[in-house]
């Protein structure tokens, strides 16, 4: 995936970088840190996973959440090396308006699959309560606003959880839902994804 943020995941070339603590940090993650401690991705967001993610949400093409899922694991694993995995794994809900016109959550098929591979449980706490229009073409600042107050939590979670998505553009979903956890209780918040804009 080339260079990219120790964070946030973003791709990063030699001017728009610091390097702390060993790590490459983008300039937005140095000055404006997001709610979470880190970001895996299994790939890019771009030509054939762009198309691959939206067969498997629009078209149920479910067994590309399989494949991609376990390019996510080996990086996960890989970033994992040194640092305990998280205690749960907690799938990006869908509210259940558009869960009942999908007809399934992507964020959960993934979850299950990395549960199955690494024995972590997935954990179905955070439900979304405010139908949310897509996000797609918004600002930053849009999906920020159509995202407040979308998020619930049913139950006390570990201390230590990912949040799991198929794919993160700004961050403002997963954003969002780390800072209900962290309100919660919840001390460190990690974010696994198919793909990253």
């Amino acid at each position: 995936m080339g260079s990219t943020c120790g964070i946030c995941a973003s791709a990063i070339n030699d001017a728009t970088h610091e390097q702390l603590n060993d790590s490459l940090q983008c300039g937005e993650c140095v000055t404006n840190p997001p709610l979470y401690t880190k970001l895996v991705a299994a790939t890019r967001y771009q030509f054939p996973v762009d198309k691959a993610l939206s067969d498997l949400k629009f078209n149920k093409q479910l067994h590309y959440a399989r494949s991609l899922t376990s390019v996510l694991e080996r990086r996960i694993r890989l970033s994992y090396e040194e640092t305990p995995y998280p205690k749960a794994l907690i799938p990006i809900p869908l509210h259940p308006k558009r869960l009942n016109e999908r007809g399934f959550n992507q964020s959960d098929i993934i979850a299950k699959h990395l549960s199955n591979a690494m024995g972590i449980p997935p954990n179905k706490a955070l439900s979304r309560v405010k139908d949310t229009p897509h996000q797609v073409g918004l600002s930053e600042k849009q999906r920020r606003q159509n995202l407040k107050d979308a998020f619930q939590l049913e139950e006390g979670l570990p201390k230590h959880i990912a949040l799991v998505d198929d794919v993160v553009t700004t961050g403002s979903t997963v954003n969002e839902a780390a800072k209900l956890c962290l309100s919660a209780g919840v001390e460190r918040v990690d974010i696994w994804c198919l793909a990253k804009t």
